[in-house]
């Protein structure tokens, strides 16, 4: 169990960072372009809400659903939104309200994929490894929100906007 375990909760994990250096990347084009706090709040209760209003209908879909299947299409449609980001950045067009558009499909796709992606650990670690691995994963989530926003400002200081938005892509796949 342990090699196909740690296979796949590396790729979660690559996924995860990208993720989340590139929501760093974002909040920063709009508080720098905006200059606004009210746009910055908008944006994060934009990324928030759809896991807070459907999470407790989430969990209980995910465990009727392929759980894999579901983080792929998950992925999938998270990896889709940011090319459509990564288009508008590059060619110039982007607006404040089509990059919150995007955010909130983002933030539906990642409902559904982190409890698809918890439920499925459990399904492949023996029980008497749960409190192992979920401290691993606590660990790992710690370590995410630590070194996204660095991380992602340095890539921000070496690549294009549009740049960097294609990391989440290359992490999703």
């Amino acid at each position: 169990w342990v090699a196909p375990f740690l296979l796949i909760a590396s790729g979660q994990v690559l996924s995860l960072v990208g993720t989340q250096l590139v929501q760093f990347a974002i909040v920063w084009w709009i508080t720098k372009s905006t200059g606004s706090a009210t746009a910055l709040a908008t944006a994060s209760m934009i990324a928030l809400l759809p896991g807070i209003i459907l999470g407790p209908f989430i969990g209980t879909l995910v465990d009727r659903w392929n759980r894999r299947r579901t983080m792929i299409i998950a992925d999938s449609i998270s990896a889709i939104a940011m090319g459509a980001m990564v288009y508008l950045f590059w060619s110039g067009n982007n607006q404040i309200w089509n990059i919150l558009i995007i955010i909130f499909i983002r933030a539906i796709a990642n409902s559904f994929h982190w409890p698809a992606m918890q439920a499925s650990m459990t399904l492949m670690v023996p029980k008497e490894h749960y409190p192992r691995v979920q401290g691993l994963n606590q660990m790992v989530m710690g370590i995410m929100m630590i070194s996204a926003a660095p991380l992602g400002a340095l890539l921000l200081d070496l690549l294009p906007l549009y740049g960097v938005l294609a990391i989440d892509i290359v992490t999703a796949i």
